[in-house]
């Protein structure tokens, strides 16, 4: 089989299926890409349309234990309220233009006795004058609303090894064992405080969600696919036939022309026996 496909004309077509197949994966992968960009681009109309409008009181959009809103993801909120620096959290692991640091975490106690869990900005180390927690009452806050991160996998009783002001996700069922406050199933992301106080670590850029694919460009770079790999699969399809024929006029060869000329003979040697 594999003589058969390194004579010259199959190897010429292999390299002309490769790279017609080639091609069609580069199609594939283009609609694969419009996919996400057809899908995306209301999803980011959608998004700046909320970042940008009036600031709703976040007790209107989102109340304690509430299951956080299907379209509440980036809605512009406020809260006002007075700075815990008791329960500042840091939370691990976080970039900001390729730079590895800290979200600085702090709860926002509400006239209700409530709480929301408010994003400050990035820092880039725990020892930053701007990881301190901010001391004020009566400021108010302007936001982007997010939903609670899922909280970490561990075994039970298994610890972070995190320090004690330290956490790896804004999980609000994690936040609940730490802070005495009823929380929001979510937390925000600050734009703005007024009035400021203390140094104000970095602003964190607004997350973005993924929308998902455009179901009609993703059948199309399917297609795509299955015309490549076809294509493969017809060249291998030629190849195998050919080294069947090949078989087939061996075996002829290595049978006589005149089989009745035997039959005489095995006639004899049945009457002896």
């Amino acid at each position: 089989m594999l003589r058969t496909a390194l004579r010259p004309r199959w190897l010429a077509l292999l390299v002309v299926v490769l790279v017609a197949s080639s091609a069609m994966a580069l199609l594939g992968q283009w609609q694969l890409n419009r996919a996400r960009e057809h899908r995306r681009e209301p999803a980011q109309r959608a998004e700046q349309a909320r970042e940008r409008a009036t600031p709703q009181p976040v007790e209107q959009v989102l109340a304690p234990r509430e299951t956080f809103p299907r379209d509440g993801v980036n809605t512009r909120v406020s809260a006002t309220g007075d700075w815990d620096p008791a329960h500042r959290l840091l939370v691990t692991g976080r970039n900001l233009a390729g730079r590895n640091g800290f979200w600085v975490l702090v709860p926002l106690r509400l006239a209700d006795g409530s709480a929301v869990p408010v994003v400050r900005g990035w820092v880039a180390s725990p020892s930053d004058p701007a990881a301190a927690g901010p001391v004020g009452s009566g400021v108010q806050v302007i936001g982007l609303l997010q939903p609670s991160e899922p909280p970490s996998q561990r075994a039970p009783g298994q610890a972070s090894g995190l320090p004690a002001d330290q956490v790896d996700r804004v999980s609000v069922t994690e936040l609940v064992n730490q802070w005495p406050y009823p929380l929001i199933t979510g937390f925000v992301v600050q734009q703005a405080q007024t009035p400021a106080t203390g140094p104000a670590p970095s602003l964190v850029p607004a997350p973005t969600s993924d929308p998902g694919l455009d179901l009609q460009n993703l059948s199309y770079a399917v297609q795509w696919w299955l015309f490549a790999g076809f294509g493969l699969f017809f060249w291998w399809r030629l190849v195998r036939d050919d080294h069947r024929g090949d078989l087939e006029a061996h075996l002829d060869a290595e049978v006589p022309d005149d089989v009745s000329s035997l039959v005489p003979v095995v006639d004899e040697q049945n009457q002896q026996r």
